[in-house]
């Protein structure tokens, strides 16, 4: 195999748009909170991870079968859901089950991985999924964005701690994109954003990755503790 990539949120629209987009020869951990779709069934390149990140113990499901030492990549697509819920309607539990899916996941995630680093000196490579809303918040969001704003900081001072060399960190911050994330939001809600965005339509999963790989590959070497945002102008 050329390299190991972690993509989290595997099952997800961006998850699988990347997986497919992958050589053969790229081992790839993915991990999920339910099975892959059966078209990964069969890919050798594969090992599933069958692991939920609102559960601070999630770590254990991920033993004895992945090598940290050998990931050069990670893609953090997992999130919690975004529920259009009002600040004062949110619970503590709900603020914390998203920081701990949106945010701790991926601290102890990256704490595994850099620690190796001792054992396998190499340049990490990592993409964070963020949100365009920390640009421009909505209403009733308040603790998905507020997760996706410790992310934001967490790029920020790992790509100061350790040189561009040893960990390369950026983000991706697409604005409304059209995936069954978002099938719970009204079609009329929809097509207002749709039709309020100056290019008059939304995002697509494959501007978002092509975004990803980009961060990923060596054309984007000199780009580090970056936020990319992939909004067309709307902000």
């Amino acid at each position: 195999m050329s390299r190991t990539i972690l993509i989290t949120g595997a099952s997800s629209s961006f998850g699988q748009e990347l997986i497919s987009r992958l050589p053969n020869d790229v081992k790839i951990i993915a991990q999920s909170r339910s099975p892959l779709p059966k078209i990964n069934d069969d890919d050798p390149r594969i090992i599933d991870i069958i692991s939920d990140f609102s559960n601070p113990d999630f770590l254990t499901d991920f033993d004895g079968k992945v090598n940290f030492a050998e990931i050069d990549e990670v893609v953090h697509f997992a999130a919690s859901p975004m529920r259009m819920q009002n600040f004062v309607a949110s619970t503590s539990q709900q603020l914390l089950a998203d920081y701990q899916t949106n945010f701790l996941s991926a601290v102890s995630l990256l704490t595994k991985v850099v620690a190796t680093r001792k054992q396998n000196p190499r340049q990490i490579r990592v993409v964070l999924m963020l949100t365009d809303m920390i640009g421009s918040p909505k209403k009733g969001e308040t603790s998905y964005i507020t997760s996706k704003f410790a992310l934001l900081g967490l790029i920020k001072s790992l790509s100061k701690e350790y040189s561009g060399n040893e960990l390369r960190i950026n983000a991706v911050s697409p604005s409304f994109v059209e995936t069954k994330y978002v099938e719970h939001f009204p079609e009329f809600l929809r097509k207002d954003i749709e039709n309020k965005h100056p290019m008059k339509r939304h995002c697509t999963i494959s501007e978002v990755v092509d975004s990803v790989e980009f961060l990923l590959s060596t054309k984007s070497s000199f780009i580090n503790g970056q936020n990319i945002s992939i909004n067309g102008g709307e902000n």
